[in-house]
């Protein structure tokens, strides 16, 4: 029998109705094939058990949110397994720990080290399911219990389809299918049925809601076998995910969007091609992701260094910054909060001038002011201002093609 691992996030099993449902599927699906599932918490769970712990401490300590948060998986796989027994099926429910998920010891956002894994592979051998919590594993040296940080169920699903060489790895997402841009804001855009990993992993990186970054990267470095689809729906056809192909056409298949950014601009370094290396370096050393960075040109006298990061890094960069203009001597420091960006993503979307001619002239046409852009090989990202960001989002997705016309 063919081997699937299924994933089902947290709106897919909000409720016990949903998870009935849930059970009635996979009922079905063990008929023919040999399945593991992964589950994350139901419903909203493991914010509302984190938003109770921020109201007994203000900073809770990591080794003890891990400890509460992983709660919410545990009684999901555990009411999963009992739904399913009720229907014949023998299915029993594991831990992250439990099936040899081992990580490294960041609480709140560790990273799988290796999966062990026999017991999920005894589980399978004596005709069970094995239903396993997402999002958790114990960590490799003080046996700890962890957690994979927000997404980290669908980083499950995959290293599980990893280590058991699963023909498929199906994760259904609580939405009619995947859709150029979110179907919830913008419910002309059409349908996506297919991509290839290196788009997927572009766009889960720029805020499409498919797959959580990590889990993406780790499926195109291992080319597990994925399908998206929709548990509303889970008969129908999913987005599958496949290699590269090799063709010369370019085209956008898609538009993501990523809100909460803010930019810093350094005013008036004075010359020094060293401190645009430095600045950087200090950043990254603090663990801020950059979204986006540039400079004048460093033999001037002077010129000014704008970096582009998330609101979440608002307080450790503006602290750097604030250093290092005074170490400099710069004149000075400005901050424009309310920033969002916009992606186009396709083959050859961020190389093709043709492109790149017509997003920015559609964008003109929508007085829609653009603060900076990137491109790449499958990529095209505008910087701009949030209040622009819906119109900016639809009018790309008219220019290429991306919405259902009205009758």
């Amino acid at each position: 029998m063919a081997i699937a691992v299924m994933k089902f996030g947290g709106r897919s099993l909000a409720t016990t109705r949903h998870l009935k449902k849930v059970a009635a599927y996979l009922a079905e699906r063990a008929v023919k094939d040999s399945l593991a599932v992964v589950v994350s918490a139901m419903g909203s769970q493991t914010d509302e058990l984190g938003a109770m712990a921020r109201k007994v401490v203000k900073k809770p300590c990591g080794r003890e949110l891990d400890m509460l948060l992983t709660a919410g998986e545990r009684i999901t796989m555990s009411l999963l397994a009992m739904a399913l027994c009720e229907k014949g099926v023998k299915a029993r429910s594991f831990t992250g720990s439990q099936v040899g998920i081992h990580t490294d010891e960041s609480y709140n956002n560790a990273r799988i080290l290796f999966v062990r894994g026999h017991r999920l592979r005894q589980t399978l051998d004596a005709g069970e399911i094995p239903i396993v919590a997402g999002f958790q594993g114990v960590s490799a040296e003080g046996k700890e219990v962890t957690t994979l940080g927000r997404g980290g169920s669908d980083t499950t699903a995959v290293a599980l389809a990893r280590f058991l060489e699963a023909d498929s790895c199906e994760l259904y997402k609580a939405v009619k299918g995947f859709c150029a841009a979110d179907p919830e804001t913008f419910p002309r855009v059409k349908k996506v049925d297919r991509i290839t990993y290196s788009e997927l992993v572009e766009l889960s990186d720029y805020g499409a809601r498919i797959l959580h970054p990590r889990a993406a990267s780790l499926a195109m470095r291992y080319k597990v076998p994925l399908e998206v689809k929709s548990s509303r729906n889970p008969h129908s056809p999913g987005l599958k995910v496949r290699q590269m192909e090799i063709i010369e056409e370019r085209f956008v298949r898609a538009v993501t969007h990523m809100k909460g950014l803010i930019r810093f601009t350094v005013k008036d370094v004075p010359k020094n091609p060293e401190v645009i290396t430095q600045a950087i370096s200090r950043i990254a050393d603090a663990g801020v992701r950059i979204f986006f960075y540039s400079h004048g040109h460093p033999q001037a006298a002077e010129f000014d260094l704008a970096f582009v990061v998330s609101r979440d890094d608002f307080q450790t960069t503006g602290k750097i910054l604030e250093a290092f203009k005074r170490e400099t001597g710069a004149v000075g420091l400005s901050i424009m909060k309310g920033i969002s960006a916009v992606s186009l993503v396709g083959p050859g979307s961020g190389k093709d001038s043709l492109i790149t001619k017509r997003a920015f002239k559609a964008l003109r046409e929508e007085d829609v002011h653009i603060e900076a852009f990137t491109t790449s090989e499958l990529k095209l990202t505008f910087f701009l201002r949030a209040r622009s960001l819906s119109k900016a989002i639809e009018r790309l997705l008219d220019e290429f093609n991306l919405m259902e016309r009205l009758e």
